[in-house]
């Protein structure tokens, strides 16, 4: 008797709730990966490491995607992303969506407008053509002075991204330094294109970001690599901008790509030995192979020159094979080595010291010459 009493209140809630739908569509979806990883570098920090680490061939995060149809091809979009760590279950940051978190308009014909906590250009339309977007940290720069690895965030920005003209795409970024009395103070801004016929893609892109009112900016740009002039704790009193290009083309099962990068870091103050632009040229390669639908296979090479106060050559070489169980699931191994040469800078800028093998963005550089990873892992996406 009660359930009958209750239909029409029941019937009556579950209408108006459903309405809202029926004028304007809206989804929400999960999403993320998980890669967890088994290590061993021969030399970091002076030491050898056996450890689990996690985020090395793809980023470990999981993020909320949303979109309401507005009418007339108009919708509103968002997007929250929290990167963490599965060896420890902890976040990588003190921030809560620190992968990526945006609100903005999209449309049909006119493109993408969003705002908040970002990608830059480069990240999105150059990186996913180079060695990195085959297998992460290991085959990128060494301490990832260009940001290939994707590094650098850009927050309070807003991004256009167009729609695609017969192959072609283009984005242009401004991040807001937010400094009263000074309305470029700590500012960001990026543009990138890129182009797809058949098999060939090319790409090229510009990041330009600075720091200052207390090392304070739209973009992060603490470093974690002995490899650039200041690392751990550190912060970058200054500017950095990266330029970029790259080729890739596909045909049958083989995946070829090629890359060039200038990255630049200016300091605001007198560091010590960190006392003028440091300037890096980065030339790489990357061939992938597609022996069978579930076997992959990728060799990497980047070469990294230093120039200004001090001076350093990087040889990286990388290897790669990858088993997919499934379209989400896949297991990997993979063998990085690299070699240095010239000198580079102390933690803090203030001393030349000798420059050490650095395999990518994985770990802390060798104090020797040379440094060599094992890496066996599994990626899941969802």
């Amino acid at each position: 008797m009660k359930y009958f009493m209750l239909r029409p209140i029941l019937i009556g809630v579950l209408s108006v709730s459903v309405l809202p739908i029926a004028h304007a569509q809206s989804s929400v979806t999960l999403y993320g990966s998980l890669d967890e990883s088994a290590a061993y570098y021969n030399n970091t920090g002076g030491h050898s490491l056996v450890a689990m680490q996690s985020g090395n061939n793809a980023a470990t995060y999981w993020g909320l995607k949303g979109k309401e149809e507005l009418g007339g091809g108009l919708s509103t979009i968002f997007t929250l992303e929290s990167s963490f760590d599965i060896t420890h279950g902890s976040l990588s940051s003190n921030r809560i969506f620190s992968h990526q978190a945006s609100v903005g308009l999209a449309d049909d014909a006119y493109g993408t407008v969003t705002l908040g906590r970002q990608f830059d250009p480069t990240v999105d339309l150059v990186q996913p053509i180079t060695g990195d977007g085959f297998a992460g940290a290991a085959f990128t720069t060494p301490g990832d002075a260009d940001n290939n690895d994707n590094s650098v965030w850009i927050n309070s920005s807003i991004k256009y991204a167009s729609p695609t003209y017969a192959g072609f795409q283009y984005e242009l970024m401004y991040g807001v330094g937010g400094i009263a009395g000074n309305t470029t103070g700590g500012h960001s801004y990026g543009a990138a294109a890129s182009y797809n016929n058949g098999g060939l893609t090319l790409a090229t892109g510009y990041l330009f970001s600075k720091n200052d009112a207390n090392g304070n900016g739209a973009a992060d740009l603490t470093q974690t690599n002995s490899v650039v002039p200041l690392f751990g704790a550190t912060a970058l009193f200054g500017s950095r901008q990266s330029f970029q290009v790259a080729a890739q083309y596909v045909i049958g099962s083989v995946t070829a790509n090629i890359r060039y990068s200038n990255a630049q870091y200016k300091p605001y103050m007198n560091y010590g030995a960190f006392n003028r632009t440091e300037t890096y040229n980065i030339g790489g390669a990357a061939l992938q192979y597609q022996f069978t639908p579930a076997l992959t296979g990728t060799l990497n090479y980047v070469y990294t020159r230093s120039s200004g106060a001090s001076s350093a050559t990087y040889n990286n070489f990388g290897v790669n094979g990858a088993y997919s169980l499934s379209k989400r699931t896949s297991f990997y191994a993979e063998v990085g080595y690299s070699h240095a040469s010239g000198t580079t800078f102390s933690e803090d800028g203030s001393a030349i010291v000798a420059a050490g093998g650095t395999v990518g963005d994985l770990a802390t550089s060798s104090t020797t010459r040379s440094q060599v990873v094992t890496i066996i892992g599994i990626t899941h996406k969802f």
